[in-house]
């Protein structure tokens, strides 16, 4: 997997699984579940399984829609940085998460052939699960996603964030909420969670899902790691960003 090449600690130390499907169907679950199963032996994971399946379950939705998005664009040749064709985007979008059945996305007529891939790395520290698309987000996108971040620091639950911040741009950002509650329920911060853009060694661009499940209450997050460097080293947090995009400098997560 290209994507694992980018980050070697994760491909020497961790027991990694990867998973590629179109929609989130019966036959994917089985393998999920199979994965589950096999790292039953760690106690915190075992411990939280239903709300991790409930988060894995929302990073694969939010994985089908962007691509649902893309397949718009494609198929109706449209600028999403152009504000008519956003709209357009937005209203084709709607419609076809309300009316079409996800099933039907399966069926060749659709000529619907956009994959995620869902990954599993395991390590008795902490697991880490991966979803990525292809693509990258768009500005506005990203401005969105910071702002649905930011509303749900503080949330208490999921009818709260409804309550106070939903909205109906592309939908109510619900899974943003949805997966922070449920880390903030066992007992994990929403800096768990993380949405980006990455491209691999190849030049491709991908949108990267990735939460973080601490098996070792002393595990120090790679953001934690960044802060700490900070602080002993004095350098500005742009410079030790430019150094990491240029990779020349590579925070392990280990």
């Amino acid at each position: 997997m290209d994507f694992l090449k980018d980050f070697p600690d994760i491909q020497k130390f961790f027991e990694n699984y990867i998973l590629l499907g179109k929609i989130y169907d019966q036959n994917l679950e089985k393998k999920i579940q199979d994965i589950y199963q096999k790292n039953h032996q760690y106690n915190f994971f075992r411990t939280h399984l239903i709300s991790i399946d409930a988060i894995v379950k929302e990073l694969l939705q939010n994985a089908f829609k962007a691509n649902v998005k893309r397949w718009i664009i494609e198929r109706y040749n449209l600028d999403p940085t152009k504000e008519l064709d956003y709209k357009k985007l937005l209203r084709i979008f709607k419609h076809l998460l309300y009316f079409v059945k996800i099933e039907e996305f399966e069926n060749k007529s659709m000529e619907f052939d956009y994959w995620f891939c869902l990954i599993f790395s395991f390590h008795p520290k902490v697991c880490m699960i991966h979803v990525l698309n292809e693509g990258s987000l768009l500005q506005r996108e990203e401005e969105r996603i910071r702002k649905k971040f930011m509303e749900s620091r503080n949330i208490v639950s999921v009818y709260d964030y409804y309550s106070n911040y939903s909205d109906a741009e592309e939908g109510a950002g619900m899974g943003i909420a949805m997966i922070v509650t449920l880390l903030k329920q066992m007992g994990l911060e929403h800096r768990n969670f993380l949405i980006f853009n990455h491209q691999n060694q190849h030049g491709k661009d991908m949108i990267v899902s990735r939460v973080y499940i601490p098996m070792d209450s002393k595990y120090l997050l790679p953001r934690k790691k960044f802060e700490i460097l900070q602080k002993s080293s004095k350098e500005s947090v742009e410079s030790i960003r430019q150094k990491i995009q240029s990779k020349h400098l590579y925070i392990p997560f280990l």
